[in-house]
């Protein structure tokens, strides 16, 4: 009966004096950084060979099972330390009964034909050994990286495969919900045919832009897609999506205020519409007890400033910042509408290759997002327009 209890004691002695204490962590640690250092390789290399020779002499055992012994010895040397190791043992090995034993005594020098093949053996055993060591390591480290690349392929194929069924969401939505308009009206006076067939002509150019990219992987050797840089007016960016949202949902009229002027900047018009979409289905998405969404379009000394104000839920200042990283989704946000934290990460990476940011404040209520990107050269944009 005593012994369960004092096993016991002798299981939470060890747990909290010895596995858990930091020190002797930390001294673990530092064993373990020293053993593998090229001191204690050489350190072996002198005192095993000594050990071995005087044990051999003690126990009187026969001069093969020393060789035995040496070369047994070099070849871990190499494999744990590489040559410079392995050689020093080698040559301690052989001279270490001609400095430690009485027979002769104190002679610093290989001494014999027998010492001479020895030496001869070792270091021929430590050269192979050596050479198989580093083929092996070599062919480890190609593999290693390898399989690292393909990895890293399959990360960046799948990356793709998600931006892009993600984005295509979008115009999909789009699309079902402008038929579902049509049937509700069909026949009836009033309805705006033409704009109707606008939302329509707008959401599947996306979706034929967006499955264009992902049949063509227009990707770097990264997976991020590409941006093929053209002169881009942003109204003509702005307000094609914008049409494409109107009457999305009744409970979200959507205000668009941009300027009479063209404002420039050099992008890519699919992959800006990409952003354009992804920030103003956010504010729809999360804004669950309606309200107009404003987007504004205008400029703001070189840059051109695209924004996009909801009356939404917000988000709390701690996760502001955390919001255009990949698959981050704030508590706010996760207990009102399904996601997988996509839009503002990819909207975010295609502004930052533009030269531009995001940026994202509480605007009390709701939440206010920006996205600002230079504008083309005073140069260039005359000779565009």
């Amino acid at each position: 009966m005593l012994a369960e209890p004092l096993t016991t004691v002798i299981r939470g002695f060890i747990r909290d004096h010895l596995v858990l204490h930091p020190r002797i962590a930390d001294v673990s640690r530092r064993v373990g950084r020293l053993a593998a250092s090229a001191v204690a390789g050489y350190t072996v290399a002198v005192l095993l060979p000594v050990a071995i020779t005087l044990a051999m002499n003690r126990l009187a055992w026969p001069a093969f099972i020393f060789e035995h012994l040496v070369v047994l010895l070099v070849v871990a040397l190499t494999i744990a330390w590489g040559m410079g190791p392995a050689l020093l043992a080698a040559i301690v090995s052989v001279s270490a009964d001609d400095l430690l034993l009485p027979f002769p005594f104190g002679t610093g020098r290989i001494t014999g034909w027998h010492d001479s093949v020895d030496l001869t053996l070792f270091v021929t055993v430590v050269t192979m050994v050596g050479w198989l060591v580093a083929n092996a390591r070599r062919e480890r480290a190609r593999a290693e990286q390898a399989a690292v690349l393909e990895r890293r392929a399959r990360e960046d194929r799948d990356r793709l495969i998600a931006t892009v069924s993600h984005d295509l969401a979008t115009p999909l939505t789009a699309i079902m919900g402008t038929l579902e308009i049509a049937r509700r009206f069909n026949g009836q006076t009033g309805v705006d045919i033409p704009r109707l067939l606008l939302r329509l002509d707008t959401a599947v150019a996306r979706a034929t832009a967006l499955l264009t990219t992902l049949r063509s992987a227009d990707t770097d050797t990264n997976g991020n897609l590409r941006a093929k840089g053209a002169a881009v007016d942003l109204r003509d960016v702005v307000s094609p999506i914008v049409h494409m949202f109107e009457q999305a949902s009744a409970r979200h009229p959507i205000v668009l205020t941009m300027p009479s002027h063209p404002i420039l900047i050099r992008g890519d018009r699919d992959h800006l519409h990409r952003v354009v979409e992804n920030v103003l289905s956010n504010a729809i998405k999360y804004s669950p007890d309606g309200g107009p969404i404003d987007v504004t379009l205008a400029v703001d000394g070189e840059d051109a400033v695209v924004g996009v104000r909801d009356r939404g839920i917000g988000i709390s200042e701690k996760a502001l910042p955390l919001i255009f990283q990949t698959r981050y989704r704030a508590p706010e946000a996760r207990t009102t509408a399904p996601g997988v934290g996509l839009g503002l990460s990819i909207a975010a990476e295609i502004v930052a290759r533009h030269g531009g940011a995001m940026r994202a404040v509480n605007a009390h209520p709701g939440l206010l997002v920006s996205v600002r990107m230079p504008l083309m050269p005073a140069a260039e944009a005359v000779a565009v327009r």
